[in-house]
């Protein structure tokens, strides 16, 4: 009988040791918990890419591309080496997860009006995201695979 009522007295107080880890898990998010969404201030300023390019996204929803490389406006065209200008937008692409929607006019292709791609954020621990924001980097949607270039941004302030 004795060996019963501790057997039984240790079962409760794990359980309840369990439940309270469990609790305290998710109230500091450390499992399952919603992470917080992709803000402007996670996007805005210099991006490097690792093969020279450079993408600037200002404050006023404008961007700036330079020296990219292998990027198609379109199915027919060959991958090439750009600067343009254009807009940015927040956004979440569905399946592939957050970053900007970009729209611009590559410069020196005048048959094309405007090209868009997605640059999308890794390891920022937002929007359900891996990581935890110390060490994010980027990189285009639309890049051929064997031309995907991974971006850093330059350190603020």
């Amino acid at each position: 009988m004795r060996d019963y009522n501790l057997a039984r007295a240790v079962t409760v107080v794990l359980s309840v040791l369990f439940g309270l880890l469990f609790l305290l898990a998710l109230a500091f998010g450390l499992w399952g918990g919603k992470s917080s969404p992709l803000t402007e201030a996670d996007v805005i300023g210099t991006w490097h890419g690792d093969r020279g390019s450079r993408l600037d996204v200002l404050a006023d929803g404008r961007a700036r591309l330079s020296d990219v490389s292998g990027w198609k406006c379109s199915p027919d065209e060959k991958p090439g080496v750009f600067t343009a200008e254009g807009g940015w937008t927040l956004g979440h692409l569905p399946d592939e997860g957050s970053g900007i929607l970009l729209r611009f006019s590559p410069g020196g292709t005048p048959a094309v009006q405007e090209c868009t791609d997605w640059f999308l954020l890794s390891d920022t621990g937002k929007d359900g995201t891996p990581g935890d924001g110390s060490d994010v980097w980027a990189g285009f949607y639309g890049h051929e695979h064997s031309h995907r270039e991974e971006f850093r941004r330059s350190p603020t302030g």
